[in-house]
């Protein structure tokens, strides 16, 4: 009695958050149900929500879990694998692919509105850790991660694979991927910049070009946390800074505010430290640089997988950023911009085409 009425009493009673910093997400919350929402039973499952994500010490008992998982020897926990070296990647398969095939049709669709416009378009889909990090997957692991692959390589889209570049620098023991996020790292997103700069018409600058700068060494990201909130190690954020690169304007449509560069530091406070590159995802945005000297314009459809790769990007191109998992407009609005740029690039990470509707 006093587990049951002290856990409901507290959920109940105690200061309620709207939002997860540890899990970047909204936390789920009460309304004031209808005669239908009784009798449909939804409103017993907003109950429910209410009570596992407001639950007292719940980053401490879901830590717990996790430690009891591995104690058990169990190699994941929550979808997340427990690798080798401390990193923790996210299994790469799928109920269901009905989304990725549907994404990748109405990625052709988009290439076909470049092609009738005359724009050149290159398409590129950033790997999962799993794909890159193969060789810090447990021994016994046998997923079926290559399936959402087949699907792209079969979809008729010609693609720049990343792939085998990030493979190729990982297995030379390059620090291309977190250890405890999703995204790929600032040298990750470098080996991209320089794998896409023959269709994309540029001379990549090479790595001496850039003052590698650490800023944050206490990163735990998106994988730590659907894993349970247990690391081994922390991740390392650094910056590839460049002369100028404090120089270009980051505008924000929605809000109407200007930034001066591309990072902003104030995130680096917070848990998202990613978001350091651009402030985090909205869904335009627009990148200019200094100076009266003309240059080719790109419009960069993408998720935020592209975020870590805008500053080497904006060294050849001013840049129209579009992320299609916000944007309200339609395909005309998309038509319009395409007609108004030299070059088009869509880059999503392969994850984001199997989960996300972006159709």
């Amino acid at each position: 009695g006093l587990l049951l009425f002290g856990i409901g009493g507290g959920v109940m009673l105690l200061p309620k958050k709207s939002f997860s910093e540890n899990e970047n997400r909204m936390l789920a919350t009460l309304r004031i149900p209808t005669f239908t929402d009784i009798i449909n039973g939804s409103f017993s499952l907003d109950v429910g929500d209410v009570y596992r994500d407001h639950l007292p010490l719940r980053n401490i008992f879901t830590a717990a879990k996790t430690c009891c998982e591995l104690a058990l020897m169990k190699g994941e926990n929550n979808g997340i694998l427990f690798c080798r070296d401390g990193y923790l990647l996210q299994k790469g398969e799928y109920d269901s692919l009905y989304t990725a095939r549907n994404n990748l049709d109405f990625f052709s669709e988009l290439i076909e509105m470049c092609r009738q416009s005359g724009t050149p378009c290159v398409t590129a889909f950033a790997p999962r850790g799993i794909d890159v990090m193969v060789d810090k997957l447990p021994p016994m692991y046998r997923g079926d991660q290559g399936k959402i692959w087949e699907i792209a390589y079969n979809s008729g889209i010609d693609h720049i694979d990343l792939k085998p570049a990030l493979l190729n620098s990982s297995r030379n023991g390059r620090y291309v991927w977190y250890r405890t996020d999703h995204h790929w790292t600032t040298k990750g997103a470098f080996v991209a910049y320089t794998a896409l700069a023959e269709e994309l018409d540029y001379v990549p600058y090479d790595e001496t070009h850039f003052t590698v700068t650490c800023v944050s060494d206490e990163f735990y990201g998106s994988t730590y946390s659907t894993g349970g909130g247990v690391a081994f190690r922390s991740d390392i954020v650094e910056l590839y800074r460049y002369d100028g690169d404090d120089e270009y304007t980051v505008f924000i449509p929605e809000s109407g505010e200007s930034h001066r560069g591309f990072y902003f530091t104030e995130e680096l406070y917070g848990k998202d430290k990613y978001s350091v590159f651009l402030g985090g995802n909205y869904s335009e945005l627009s990148v200019s640089g200094t100076g009266d000297t003309k240059r080719e314009r790109l419009l960069l459809i993408k998720d935020s997988y592209a975020n870590a790769l805008v500053p080497f990007l904006a060294l050849h191109f001013d840049l129209e950023l579009i992320d299609l998992r916000y944007f309200e407009g339609g395909k005309e609005q998309l038509a319009g911009r395409m007609e108004n740029v030299d070059r088009v690039l869509i880059l999503y990470g392969i994850d984001t085409v199997a989960t996300t509707r972006l159709y």
